[in-house]
């Protein structure tokens, strides 16, 4: 885990979304998703369920996101 997975993961969990989350950084919503995944991999957990568009946190995801706090 570095701190763009940390950052990116922080920022998606913030903004609710993947695209929203992809324009206030700048970066593609493929680009996120791909980072995310490599920090769930990592971490060997799931940290978003999706809700259509939405994300939402699972409870490690919680966890995780206090820590990034």
């Amino acid at each position: 885990m570095n701190f763009k997975h940390l950052h990116y993961f922080w920022v998606a969990a913030k903004a609710g979304g993947i695209v929203r989350a992809g324009q206030q950084l700048h970066t593609s919503p493929q680009t996120l998703s791909g980072q995310i995944k490599l920090l769930e991999e990592r971490l060997g957990r799931k940290l978003f369920r999706k809700r259509g568009r939405q994300l939402e946190l699972t409870d490690d995801g919680r966890v995780a996101l206090a820590y990034a706090d």
